[in-house]
């Protein structure tokens, strides 16, 4: 099913099943892992997306200040509190910064054999349905073992690996039509590899793709990346009136309020 709304703005508003499946498919040992190099991005997969209380969230928000507008009351996102949010640690690493990737790297990352057909890659993008097919299920290394350069054990590891490319590239950093943008391989990598893991974080990098995204829509673009995230966000973290019945709000706080609730 199309994951887009054709309304004032685009965004994802359908989990695809495929993710939500692959994510089943895993242990509670291999899903603890994911939770930890994911935080609390892996609960995306359970929320239900609001577009029409995203779209009524972006009319607060001011793209020359960075800030949401309600009323005489503004609200500026932080690191602390994305980092809260997430429940991934930032203080004292390194932004993890996405690279672009040549074909050959990117399906060498994958454990692929380099394959010339796949025209997406010239365009930097990978779909859902291509890794979901090749890493999902279990009988996946058995069904496409000739187009692999590595062992089942190897192929295993890589499975969550791409699983985490492909949760951020759907929910979190998205292009449209299921699109997974394949520089955000060099942020799995950073993720999953012990030597940079400990000391680079994605937290400042959900922050800037927020901003950038919710000011680029004010703008005039009709994709709204980092949609889903958004709403999950809630702005829970940043009210300042946590005890206030809604009615007593002024209007915009009033429908900040309702979106939480």
């Amino acid at each position: 099913m199309d994951p887009l709304i054709r309304s004032k703005v685009l965004m994802v508003v359908k989990i695809p099943r495929k993710l939500v499946k692959w994510w089943k498919i895993f242990s509670l040992l291999e899903q603890h892992e994911l939770m930890e190099k994911l935080g609390t991005l892996t609960s995306l997969l359970d929320i239900t997306p609001r577009p029409d209380l995203v779209e009524e969230m972006l009319t607060y928000w001011d793209p020359q200040n960075m800030v949401f507008r309600f009323g005489e009351c503004e609200m500026t996102p932080t690191l602390s509190e994305m980092s809260g949010l997430t429940r991934l640690s930032y203080i004292g690493k390194n932004m993890i910064i996405s690279r672009d990737h040549s074909r050959t790297r990117f399906l060498s990352d994958l454990c692929l054999k380099d394959n010339k057909h796949l025209g997406c890659l010239k365009q930097s993008w990978i779909s859902l349905d291509y890794l979901f097919a090749r890493f999902g299920p279990h009988d996946s290394f058995d069904v496409f073992w000739d187009e692999f350069c590595t062992t089942k054990a190897k192929w295993q590891r890589c499975r969550l690996e791409t699983f985490n490319l492909a949760l951020l590239g759907i929910l979190v950093f998205p292009l449209d039509e299921r699109h997974i943008c394949i520089r955000l391989q060099s942020v799995v990598m950073a993720l999953f590899h012990e030597k940079q893991r400990k000391v680079v974080t994605i937290v400042p990098m959900i922050l800037i793709e927020l901003f950038r995204s919710l000011s680029e829509v004010r703008g005039g673009v009709r994709f709204l990346k980092g949609a889903t995230f958004c709403y999950n966000c809630g702005w829970s973290t940043y009210t300042p009136f946590p005890d206030f019945a809604p009615s007593t709000l002024p209007c915009g706080i009033e429908w900040y309020a309702l979106s939480v609730g």
